[in-house]
């Protein structure tokens, strides 16, 4: 009988990563306050716009471990449009957590009982995301290479 192959770390990271941001996606239309979602606020949209970023580094990362490629200039430059994405990231982090923490403002006003734990839930769905990326990043780093391309012309690495 056939041993079935063992899943990779580095899959578990990615799809691990699509769920998380399929979930976020979906919590940016939450509002914490009136515990309802809303699809007119045009920065929740915003945040769904840059996450295509985020799922096309993903793509990427895989094809390039599973056909063992090396990076290219694309790759690299989608991977410093993906670091804006994070910075994106831990702003909606401390946005989030600021809301949070300081829900004893909040006092005059009615605020739905699950507020703290889709509150923090949400946060850390935030932060299990950026330390995925972070490996992310780190096993693209390990296992695809670094971007070494600096020492050749654009010319020579296309031909």
């Amino acid at each position: 009988m056939k041993k079935p192959t063992p899943i990779s770390v580095w899959k578990i990271s990615i799809i691990t990563s699509i769920v998380l941001l399929a979930v976020l996606i979906a919590s940016n239309y939450y509002s914490l306050f009136t515990n309802k979602f809303h699809f007119n606020k045009i920065d929740s949209y915003l945040f769904a716009i840059l996450t295509i970023v985020h799922f096309v580094y993903l793509y990427t990362v895989w094809y390039k471990l599973e056909q063992n490629e090396y990076p290219d200039k694309e790759m690299r430059n989608l991977e410093y449009c993906f670091y804006v994405v994070f910075v994106v990231y831990i702003y909606k982090i401390v946005d989030t957590a600021n809301i949070l923490f300081g829900h004893n403002t909040y006092n005059n006003f009615v605020l739905p009982q699950n507020f703290l734990p889709i509150g923090i839930s949400i946060v850390i769905t935030y932060l299990i995301l950026c330390f995925l990326t972070l490996y992310i990043i780190f096993i693209r780093k390990n296992k695809i290479g670094n971007y070494a391309t600096d020492c050749f012309s654009e010319e020579e690495i296309d031909n």
